[in-house]
């Protein structure tokens, strides 16, 4: 089933389409270039590079992180992460209910880190929509979202969650650097523009319910356009996503967890924090401050 699912996957990109070109490329950089990146010597290398650097100022912007935990496993990965930002920037943690023990046995002596209880379902979409309709990233400025992404289903899997934990928190002064861009009142989404998709083969199965969404959201229909950071990971402004919490999506809302590849609530939601963000006259940029369209 997930093989079928993935060839139906490609089958829509389209075998000769620039989109797939430059899926393929990007998948052989991963496990080449990327894998080498990550790995234990290609970060050593990093940190040594990055102590020559000047120091970046302290921005005037008040910041979290929210990260989903599904495998507890991967919780030291978030934890540096979350050490890259500015000291007492608190960290949000959604977690399965039935892993919450072991979260809080793992964080043990750890000040700063908030555990959120979850049900297992809708993946990190759910519990973040949760977090931002009850209110919890109010007072922050900009909020760096992550999660414990696995993808055993593709074979550069690990690679593409370490490549975007490292370029979007990858030591403290390029994460001051970005954080300098919420400084300017316009910015709402920053994140990785390699895991940036705007070819409209990659709607996948869900460009009817996001037009759905649209509407729920009190949008025209011609307001709905493709562009979105796969993966689900990037620093926002929680005004931003007005829009998203102004439907007050429950839980219950998302279908339950089948394993499923793609045509869910959660990769439909997947493709609308943008268009929250751009709705509201929010820009989306890269990690160089560029506007991304």
């Amino acid at each position: 089933m997930v093989m079928s699912a993935r060839l139906m996957a490609i089958g829509r990109l389209g075998l000769r389409s620039r989109a797939y070109r430059r899926h393929v490329y990007q998948k052989i950089a991963a496990l080449t270039l990327g894998a080498a990146f990550v790995s234990p010597a290609g970060q050593r290398l990093q940190q040594a590079v990055a102590r020559f650097g000047m120091p970046a100022h302290h921005p005037d912007v008040r910041t979290a992180v929210v990260a989903h935990v599904y495998y507890l496993d991967l919780l030291p990965e978030i934890l540096a992460c979350w050490a890259t930002l500015p000291d007492g920037a608190p960290l949000h943690l959604t977690v399965p209910s039935e892993r919450i023990e072991q979260a809080r046995h793992l964080l043990r002596g750890i000040l700063g880190a908030i555990l959120h209880p979850c049900e297992n379902r809708g993946r990190d979409i759910a519990p973040f929509i949760t977090l931002l309709n009850a209110g919890t990233f109010d007072s922050y400025d900009a909020v760096l979202k992550l999660h414990t992404k696995r993808s055993p289903h593709l074979l550069d899997g690990e690679i593409r969650r370490k490549l975007l934990f490292t370029m979007l928190a990858g030591g403290r002064n390029a994460t001051l650097r970005l954080l300098a861009a919420f400084e300017k009142p316009d910015t709402g989404l920053i994140g990785w523009k390699a895991s940036y998709r705007a070819a409209p083969s990659y709607w996948m199965a869900n460009e009817a319910r996001v037009r759905a969404i649209v509407r729920r959201m009190g949008m025209p229909d011609d307001a709905v356009r493709l562009g979105f950071f796969e993966g689900s990971m990037f620093w926002f402004r929680p005004a931003a996503l007005a829009r998203l919490r102004h439907l007050q999506l429950r839980p219950e809302d998302f279908e339950p967890e089948e394993r499923q590849l793609d045509a869910t609530l959660h990769h439909a939601i997947e493709r609308c924090f943008t268009i929250s963000a751009w709705a509201d006259g929010f820009s989306v940029r890269g990690l160089d401050g560029r506007i991304l369209k």
